[in-house]
């Protein structure tokens, strides 16, 4: 019998995680794209049909419009993810800021959904402080 390959993880913890997150309201549930939620957020998971009328309801309802992240506020957010990282002793391999989100690869001892609450708290906080 030959020995497992070398990058075999016997505990199935996965060696990073690939976080993304959208800016406020640049993705509204209802849109012609489909959309996730919170029980279909998984890889290979179907987005939620489109609905015109949930996403008008969703567009009336937001106390600000969409969320654009200008030079400044992606400055922040990239320091809001290093300083995240830092704190609580993640290995941060990779992030990307764009004009509506964010992606992030990150290895954590903590589950996916713990990482991606922290890294849009503390992007907010950031983003605040700087007065954005």
């Amino acid at each position: 019998m030959s020995a497992p390959h070398s990058d075999y993880n016997p505990d199935h913890i996965p060696l990073a995680y690939f976080i993304t997150f959208r800016a406020h309201g640049t993705w509204l549930h209802g849109d012609s794209r489909g959309s996730v939620d919170r029980f279909r957020n998984r890889y290979g998971t179907p987005r939620i049909p489109a609905d015109v009328r949930w996403h008008r309801y969703n567009e009336r309802t937001m106390k600000l419009g969409p969320i654009k992240l200008c030079t400044q506020r992606r400055a922040s957010i990239e320091e809001a993810i290093k300083e995240t990282c830092e704190v609580r002793r993640w290995k941060l391999w990779a992030r990307n800021v764009r004009t509506n989100h964010v992606h992030v690869v990150v290895s954590a001892s903590s589950n996916p959904e713990r990482v991606l609450r922290a890294l849009k708290a503390n992007a907010t906080r950031k983003m605040r402080e700087a007065g954005c």
